[in-house]
């Protein structure tokens, strides 16, 4: 999907209807916070903090300051709850250290996340419903994050953070696109291996009961997918 797909309405002062299309779904922003009241602005955000959101090849340092004080920088500790069922979690975050995961009601893991990521419950913030899942910290954390308000916000002030919100969307698509292709078409021995050569420290730092939940199996055929893989190199 290309950014010019999407399309941006003209400035208003007061008022701007954004609309932001892709397959079925379309989100619309009917009014736009006042940059001095907006809610969760940070103005002691350090410029390392902010090192972690991503440019995509559009975002220059200027840009990045202009937005600064709609940043939040917040630490967690192991086993912290980030986003807990029946909130309305309307936060994007960005990973600056440590791991964090998703969990269902029945303790299932849907995902993972590492340092360097974007996390978010996506129902919340772009289909304004009630989380239905946990976000937990598996170690101690630290995010950096902005409200999808505030973000809004950036569209309509800036023609940059117009086209790098696109393009972020773009690419939070694709990796669903992955994540629900590799349920489809690889099996957990599969999906496995993926996660271990894309994170060979992960046995270290997630319980192999979270990883079997995380692949949908249990741990005793985890065991056997594992002890399959040390016959194959030995």
């Amino acid at each position: 999907m290309r950014a010019d797909n999407f399309l941006f309405l003209q400035k208003q002062q007061t008022l701007v209807s954004l609309n932001i299309v892709f397959g079925r779904y379309c989100f619309k922003m009917q009014t736009v916070p006042d940059l001095q009241n907006v809610s969760g602005h940070c103005r002691q955000m350090k410029q390392e903090h902010l090192n972690i959101i991503p440019t995509l090849g559009i975002l220059q340092d200027k840009d990045v300051a202009l937005a600064s004080e709609l940043f939040v920088f917040k630490s967690f500790n192991k086993n912290d709850c980030i986003v807990k069922p029946n909130a309305n979690s309307r936060n994007i975050y960005f990973l600056l250290s440590g791991l964090v995961y998703a969990q269902n009601k029945d303790e299932k893991i849907n995902w993972y996340e590492f340092e360097g990521q974007s996390f978010a419950d996506i129902e919340s913030v772009f289909f304004n419903k009630q989380c239905d899942q946990y976000i937990r910290c598996a170690e101690d954390s630290s995010v950096v994050s902005i409200s999808k308000d505030n973000i809004l916000y950036l569209v309509k002030t800036n023609h940059k953070w117009a086209v790098w919100y696109a393009l972020f969307l773009e690419e939070i698509i694709q990796r669903l696109y992955y994540y629900y292709k590799n349920l489809l078409v690889k099996d957990a021995s599969q999906r496995y291996s993926e996660l271990i050569e894309l994170h060979p420290e992960i046995i270290q730092r997630i319980p192999l009961g979270h990883i079997a939940s995380y692949l949908g199996i249990s741990q005793v055929s985890l065991s056997r997918i594992r002890a399959g893989r040390q016959t194959k190199k030995s």
